[in-house]
């Protein structure tokens, strides 16, 4: 055996192992963007969860108080027509 029968297989091996490395690393760095990703995927997600839960409360509060003008509506109305009939019985001039 001469030399080329070792350095040929011996080459290969390295530059084999040269492109395992080098698809290994490529590999880890997708993987860590990846998580990268994942996480901030993650990150939205959960400020969409506050962001959800306080339009929730916005909604809430904003039904009461339409609720609340409402109520002050009809009172108002009421007190509009005692005012009208106080001023029809006493012949009061209520401008």
């Amino acid at each position: 055996m001469n030399i080329k029968d070792y350095a040929v297989p011996a080459i290969t091996l390295i530059f084999a192992a040269g492109i395992s490395f080098a698809t290994l690393a490529s590999t880890t760095d997708e993987a860590k963007e990846l998580s990268k990703r994942v996480t901030n995927l993650e990150s939205k997600e959960g400020n969409q969860e506050v962001i959800d839960f306080k339009i929730e409360g916005v909604e809430t509060r904003l039904d009461k108080m339409e609720e609340l003008m409402g109520k002050m509506i009809e009172v108002q109305q009421k007190q509009a027509i005692n005012q009208a009939k106080i001023c029809a019985a006493t012949n009061a001039s209520c401008n």
